[in-house]
């Protein structure tokens, strides 16, 4: 029987040795993997619940932010005044709050970098609005508060920055040689490039921003009322003043407009010449046709010109007693149009329109009124008036002529008064804004 030597017992223990701690070091490597893996799962699961979370939370600010519309005809960006408090953990930030929308956006230390966003309107708005979405944002801040040793991970294998100084410290003969050597043969410190192909990334789409435009308080939804109404003001009250509704305004505005385009689209009368008249003479007569050409406009308007008082009754009064303030609505007056077939936009006003900000005028809709917050009646004036019963009339002062910066016939407002049974509660004056 043949012995083996204490050197190759030596040696076939110590690959022993080595092969159990192999086997030792890859089953603790499975071991993290597995680790890792499930944590990453419960990380995903908790990243949705939390999300449905806080949703929830935009969801039920959404319904306190109705709430609070409905008492004060505009939202609100006061928290505590809601009386509202986050369920979920997230940080709740109010962008704007105005009388006709408003938005929030809420963020949460599992959900980094992804915000959530809602913006609300008035009930009976925009469909599908105060549904909270999320999204991941790209904002810098967010970008540069990550932490620092995520950065390599971003950046590629081989900085551009970094290869030369490599290829100076590397020797041209070791080009050939693969990876490995090179590595070896780097000086300690000494940054190593590894020639290997740069991975591929897919490419995920960044989201679209979402520009919020706020316009005025009391801004128009259309963009055709926005063009085609200025100021108020700038006119004084015309020396003949007529008492109507709005359905003889509109009248009187149409049957005005229909003559000054006449005025305007007349041709100068031509002038005959007399053979027995000299060519000075001649002249001397065409000068005198052409001047009294040039004034019949100055005539036309100096005849026509007029103050309109229009008594529009009101609908839908609603009484604030915390702001002691009346709101109401009341029907479009019709506004006088030219309609051209071979025009891209179809009708145009007849009229310029300087009635901004409380009437709003377009070819569609006509003369729209908007006076939200401007009506302020005491406590005591609207009960002894009774202005939720009482039936109330805006009376309004139109000044109809021409400006000096306007082509055609102008419309503009000058004052407006809120009565009651023929007694003033309120009133509004262009020349004391």
């Amino acid at each position: 029987m043949a012995f083996e030597s204490r050197e190759a017992m030596l040696a076939r223990g110590s690959t022993t040795t080595r092969m159990a701690r192999g086997f030792a070091r890859a089953a603790a490597v499975v071991t993290v993997l597995l680790g890792l893996t499930a944590a990453l799962s419960a990380q995903g699961g908790d990243k949705a619940k939390v999300s449905e979370l806080v949703k929830a939370d935009l969801s039920r600010l959404a319904t306190l932010e109705r709430t609070w519309y409905e008492k004060n005809r505009s939202f609100t960006t006061d928290l505590s005044a809601l009386g509202f408090a986050p369920t979920s953990g997230a940080s709740i930030t109010m962008a704007y709050a105005t009388a006709r929308s408003w938005s929030a956006s809420a963020s949460h230390p599992t959900l980094r970098p992804t915000t959530c966003i809602i913006v609300g309107s008035p009930p009976g708005g925009q469909p599908g609005g105060e549904r909270p979405f999320c999204l991941e944002s790209t904002d810098s801040k967010q970008v540069a508060a990550t932490p620092a040793t995520q950065t390599p991970r971003q950046q590629p294998a081989a900085p551009a920055k970094a290869a030369p100084p490599a290829q100076t410290r590397v020797p041209q003969a070791a080009a050939p040689s693969t990876a490995a050597p090179a590595a070896r043969a780097a000086a300690p410190g000494q940054q190593v490039v590894v020639n290997r192909r740069p991975v591929r990334r897919p490419v995920v789409a960044a989201p679209v921003p979402t520009t919020i435009v706020e316009l005025p308080a009391r801004a128009p939804s259309g963009s055709a009322a926005l063009s085609n109404t200025r100021s108020a003001g700038g006119v004084p009250d015309a020396g003949v003043t007529e008492a109507v509704i709005p359905s003889q305004f509109s009248e009187r505005l149409n049957a005005l407009v229909v003559s000054a385009l006449e005025m305007m689209n007349a041709k100068m009368p031509e002038v005959a010449h007399d053979p027995y008249e000299s060519t000075a003479e001649y002249q001397a007569r065409v000068a005198q046709a052409y001047a009294a050409f040039q004034r019949r406009e100055g005539e036309f308007y100096a005849r026509n010109t007029r103050t309109f008082v229009v008594s529009i009754p009101v609908k839908d009064v609603k009484y604030d007693a915390d702001r002691e303030v009346v709101e109401f609505a009341v029907d479009p007056m019709t506004l006088p149009t030219t309609r051209s077939f071979t025009a891209a936009d179809g009708a145009r006003l007849s009229v310029a329109c300087y009635t901004r900000p409380y009437f709003w005028c377009s070819p569609d809709s006509g003369m729209s009124y908007d006076g939200t917050d401007l009506w302020r009646v005491p406590r005591a004036t609207a009960r002894s008036a009774d202005v939720l019963r009482t039936p109330l009339t805006l009376v309004a002062r139109f000044v109809v002529g021409r400006r000096d910066d306007a082509r055609s016939p102008a419309v503009s407002l000058v004052s407006m008064e809120l009565q009651a049974k023929g007694a003033a509660l309120s009133r509004w004056d262009s020349g004391a804004r």
